[in-house]
């Protein structure tokens, strides 16, 4: 390999480049690139053959496009320099490899020029891996691709002016070209436009009589005519029964092909034209008679058989028809399901248990519950929170006395599956516990940053029909106080009856004001005989605890539109 500079006019493309269609706006976008930044890549090229030729282009016809959009343009002239790399000891296998692994790299191919690409690789004898490593295609993208070789010339041509998507023109390729263009004025009119319906209309129907390379008289099922049809069309009713004899009747024709040329094979399924060339001799080379899903029979002659490495034919081979299509199987499991949902219905217990092993798979926890895990604050409700998911866990065989509801959330961890078995030995009561505490456990108010001073919310209506009162689950303790500056302080000693033992609390520091006022709160309560104002400390409690919460800004604010008004 050498480098050295050539003048633009010394340069040609390559007709053999897999790449045949070049985007314009990409190339003047390059060319801009190359304008302001100079060409940052050499391209490859071959000598050429006579002291007069062009060097001939490798890899780089992008860039050699880019320069003649400036050549063009009149930004640079025909001895512009351009640098390359010359490489004389290729073969042509080995520069086709490399534009198809350039161009595949630096700007993907369409899919047809891909699969064309990739079939001439393998022609060549390229192994499979080797082509995946140096292209970044998978294996299935790969097979995918050389499937679009098998498109009709109709097909092909609406699939390149973009009027059918990727997905539509690969399942257009699972018919023959006469059933491919049967169903293309279909999918262009939108009657089947999906890849599936193109794909059900190709292949899921009833085999048609005219299809049949047997003598009909050996067939003994029933038939379907299509009355509406011009031609009053008429279909097997026995699939099975037809294929065997279809089958019967291709294996005798390769029999009989066998004997006129090179060789004869049955191939079942799809034909892959990549596996073969063709002969320039008429009457030359060899014969496939290709027994298609559809029930068809096409003939291919003429055919030679190009060293391929036999891994690429079993990876790259289509995979077979499934037993039943996606609609139908969507069919059958909608069927199921209705079925059992009404079963279900009727049996109360197995409902319960598929409710219960739903919750305790997939127990979301209210956010309240894990505010406490710092130790930093208290809830006397959590304690009982804790004890009931003790309870739960013993219906399990788990547990133990420092359990807590967070082991109920890993116990079954999103497997529906084990939960539902876990549950069947447990009693009816034992089912009913576990639906009821979980779904308390998931319970509460949503926006924990705001005050529910809404009446009408679920969470306040529950807590009143409950006839839930946070006095009697908390008191002012220190995690409550010290969130609350000294004027906020002031006024609790007042709302609360606390001004006869602390005064105007000029006297203490903060600290120890809320410390001093936590253990008052606290020794107010073991009181048998409370004074008045002692009976006031025990029952205070501040606005926003009740049920639904008083939020004082917005009553200061109507308190001042009232006045001035």
């Amino acid at each position: 390999m050498t480098t050295q500079t050539l003048k633009l006019n010394q340069i040609k493309t390559s007709k053999d480049n897999p790449r045949k269609i070049f985007d314009d706006k990409s190339i003047e976008g390059l060319a801009q690139s190359i304008k302001t930044d100079g060409l940052l890549q050499n391209l490859i090229v071959q000598s050429p053959k006579s002291k007069r030729g062009k060097h001939t282009i490798i890899c780089g016809e992008r860039r050699f496009r880019a320069l003649n959009h400036l050549l063009e343009c009149g930004d640079i002239d025909t001895d512009f320099p351009v640098n390359v790399e010359i490489k004389d000891d290729l073969t042509s296998e080995e520069i086709l490899r490399m534009a198809t692994v350039e161009n595949v790299q630096r700007e993907n191919l369409s899919p047809l020029e891909e699969a064309n690409a990739i079939a001439s690789l393998i022609k060549d004898g390229e192994k499979l891996d080797e082509i995946v490593s140096q292209t970044g295609l998978t294996t299935s993208t790969i097979r995918r691709r050389l499937m679009l070789l098998e498109l009709s010339p109709e097909v092909t041509q609406a699939f390149t002016e973009g009027e059918l998507t990727l997905s539509q023109a690969e399942s257009f390729a699972l018919g023959s070209h006469e059933e491919q263009d049967r169903v293309l004025s279909q999918a262009l009119n939108g009657w089947c436009d999906s890849p599936e319906q193109i794909k059900d209309a190709l292949i899921d129907e009833k085999p048609n009589v005219a299809l049949a390379i047997f003598d009909t008289a050996l067939y003994e099922g029933g038939y379907t005519s299509d009355l509406l049809a011009e031609d009053k069309t008429t279909y097997f009713n026995d699939r099975e029964q037809f294929d065997e004899l279809q089958k019967h009747a291709a294996v005798k024709l390769v029999d009989e092909y066998s004997q006129s040329h090179d060789w004869a094979e049955l191939e079942e399924g799809y034909f892959s034209s990549w596996q073969y060339e063709k002969t320039e001799d008429e009457g030359a080379g060899g014969v496939i008679v290709n027994l298609r899903p559809s029930g068809e029979i096409e003939i291919h002659k003429g055919l030679i058989k190009p060293e391929i490495d036999e891994s690429n034919v079993v990876a790259l081979k289509p995979k077979p028809k499934a037993t039943y299509s996606k609609p139908l199987v969507r069919y059958m499991n909608m069927l199921k399901c209705v079925a059992v949902q009404n079963a279900i219905i009727n049996n109360p217990r197995k409902a319960k248990e598929i409710l219960v092993a739903k919750k305790l798979a997939t127990f979301k926890d209210h956010p309240a519950l894990r505010y406490f895990d710092d130790g930093a604050s208290y809830s006397g409700s959590l304690d009982s929170v804790n004890e009931k998911a003790r309870v739960l866990l013993s219906y399990f065989g788990k547990g133990d006395d420092e359990a807590t509801w967070s082991d109920l959330q890993g116990l079954f961890q999103y497997d529906v599956q084990e939960a539902y078995y876990a549950v069947q030995l447990l009693s009816d009561e034992q089912l009913e516990d576990i639906a009821l505490t979980l779904e308390a456990l998931e319970f509460g108010t949503v926006y924990l940053d705001m005050l529910d001073t809404y009446e009408e919310s679920v969470s306040d209506h529950v807590a009143n029909a409950l006839k839930v009162d946070m006095r009697e689950q908390w008191r002012p303790d220190e995690a409550f106080l010290k969130r609350r500056n000294k004027e906020q302080l002031h006024g609790i000693i007042q709302d609360a009856g606390c001004s006869l033992k602390y005064g105007t609390a000029q006297g203490y520091k903060k600290g120890e004001l809320v410390s001093s006022m936590a253990k008052h709160f606290a020794h107010v309560l073991t009181l048998e005989s409370p004074s008045k104002d002692e009976l006031k400390t025990q029952f205070w409690i501040p606005e926003a605890l009740q049920f639904p919460a008083i939020d004082l800004d917005n009553v200061q604010d109507e308190n001042q539109e009232q006045i001035a008004a």
